[in-house]
């Protein structure tokens, strides 16, 4: 199983970085390995999502249930796909009114030993890059 997490400190607020990881239909415009996001259902504190993601020239649908606290906490954990494992966690913690601390951690293993070699190395550099990724759509929306 693969694991990686980051902290960082962020020059945005809490609930606009929170809005901006809860945007799943804009994943494609932002993260390069998300060909395609959208959200299935919606309920409070709660909502499925299916994003394909471009991995190693193939494409990769996968289904996840969000639950969230709003402006805190969004858990993520899989429901079908190419994983046999894959949860994520996020949080923001405000530190002004114009800055919060972003944790994001994730864990994800693929079902098939193939796609696991294939794969992993580029969606673990996807991983790596989240929170900056993140970052940057926040300073390009609202956060200048």
């Amino acid at each position: 199983m693969r694991s990686f997490e980051e902290t960082r400190e962020i020059a945005c607020a809490a609930d606009t970085m929170f809005d901006i990881v809860m945007d799943i239909e804009a994943y494609p415009a932002f993260l390069p390995w998300v060909a395609d996001a959208r959200v299935l259902s919606r309920k409070p504190g709660e909502l499925s999502a299916e994003l394909v993601a471009d991995l190693a020239g193939a494409r990769h649908s996968f289904q996840t249930v969000d639950r969230f606290v709003a402006n805190k906490l969004v858990e993520v954990r899989l429901l079908e796909g190419p994983f046999r494992f894959l949860e994520s966690v996020w949080t923001f913690e405000p530190l002004s009114d114009v800055r919060c601390k972003v944790h994001f951690s994730i864990e994800f293993e693929f079902r098939s030993m193939m796609l696991d070699m294939i794969a992993s190395p580029i969606f673990s550099t996807a991983c790596r890059s989240m929170v900056q990724s993140f970052e940057k759509r926040a300073m390009e929306l609202a956060c200048i």
